[in-house]
């Protein structure tokens, strides 16, 4: 069993550049982690508040034997969204979309938001007052916003050079 060690949780609010969230965010894991080397160490960031009460994790490594800057988002059962992949993520949107294709524009224009580094997902839902009563299917919408924004961050980190969160983010507007 890997030893976890938690740390101060890593805030990434208001609006930042993708670099100074980058920065941030590496930053944290450099100063944090340096003196705890070695295989079998679990590193865990409380990242978000939920409003089911429970707090969003980022944890290190990603997995698949990734010793960079690689995360990942540890989404639980009772999220909504399955182990929280891309592609439960995507069938998320598209379950919201089919449930209410009415709201669900301005499903994406949150998205969107978050996207262009609005890092503060209750102000973006604050904007749209009827966005989280839009949708019973799946994940409640601050939770699937806030999971894909530290899955945005993930994007950057390891993609620094390419598409970064772009990639994700054209997928789920192409459903």
């Amino acid at each position: 069993m890997p030893e976890k060690k938690i740390f101060e949780r890593i805030l990434i609010s208001g609006e930042m550049t993708r670099h100074d969230i980058v920065q941030k965010v590496v930053n944290t894991f450099i100063s944090n982690e340096y003196p705890h080397r070695g295989k079998g160490i679990q590193f865990w960031y409380p990242v978000e508040n939920l409003s089911n009460g429970e707090q969003l994790f980022i944890k290190r490594p990603g997995g698949l034997q990734k010793w960079n800057f690689d995360f990942k988002v540890n989404v639980e059962q009772d999220f909504g969204l399955g182990k929280g992949t891309h592609a439960e993520v995507a069938l998320d949107f598209q379950n919201k979309k089919i449930e209410n294709p009415l709201k669900y524009p301005e499903l994406l224009k949150a998205l969107t938001e978050v996207y262009n580094c609005n890092n503060n997902i209750d102000q973006v839902l604050q904007g749209i007052p009827v966005l989280g009563a839009s949708f019973s299917t799946g994940a409640k919408v601050d939770i699937l916003l806030k999971v894909i924004k530290w899955m945005f961050i993930m994007e950057d980190i390891v993609y620094w050079n390419y598409k970064g969160r772009a990639k994700l983010y054209d997928y789920l507007m192409e459903l």
